[in-house]
């Protein structure tokens, strides 16, 4: 065979499994029509238990399993600023310049149950800042409420907050159930 013979059925070969690139109508008629999903209207809501407690942002929602019949949603609103102080000024002694500006501020707690009754108690409402020390929390109005099947209570607590990170957690019982993040801002 000449080496012309052999180059010429090399590229007859190496060209017919060549051929023009799919179209998006030649791809959908050979394949049919495919769904693409469409994102659901809003993002689910995480679920909390005793056992898996949820870390949320401020305001966020979310579904609080207690047992198979008490359940509900939980959602922790605020803080809501009432008095600003303004840190130390530079003349102030050392110790006291290395104070942080503060404000007294309230948080809301809102349950509504899905079923069965969910007891609220201001004492259930752990509040930290960014070095984890405890914020003093206590109650504006009743110290407890109820949410009963069907129904929605609220708990607002206040206490004094300083710039910073700071979460609040409902913890019935004890039990961490969900944690809220937030930061206060006092520029």
């Amino acid at each position: 065979m000449s080496a012309a013979l052999v180059a010429s059925i090399l590229l007859v070969g190496m060209l017919s499994g060549c051929t023009a690139a799919p179209t998006a109508e030649s791809v959908k008629a050979s394949l049919g029509a495919v769904p693409i999903p469409t994102a659901p209207a809003v993002d689910p809501m995480p679920t909390a238990t005793i056992g898996k407690p949820q870390l949320l942002a401020m305001g966020a929602p979310t579904l609080v399993v207690f047992d198979a019949a008490t359940r509900g949603t939980a959602t922790v609103t605020g803080p809501d600023q009432t008095i600003t102080q303004p840190a130390a000024s530079a003349s102030a002694s050392a110790s006291a310049s290395r104070a942080r500006a503060s404000t007294a501020a309230t948080i809301t707690l809102t349950v509504g149950s899905a079923s069965g009754s969910i007891p609220l108690t201001a004492s259930d409402l752990v509040c930290r800042d960014e070095t984890g020390a405890v914020i003093p929390l206590t109650a504006v109005g009743p110290a407890s409420a109820t949410a009963p099947a069907g129904g929605t209570a609220q708990l607002v607590v206040s206490g004094i907050f300083t710039t910073g990170a700071a979460q609040v957690t409902w913890q019935p019982s004890g039990h961490p159930l969900a944690l809220w993040d937030f930061n206060i801002e006092l520029d």
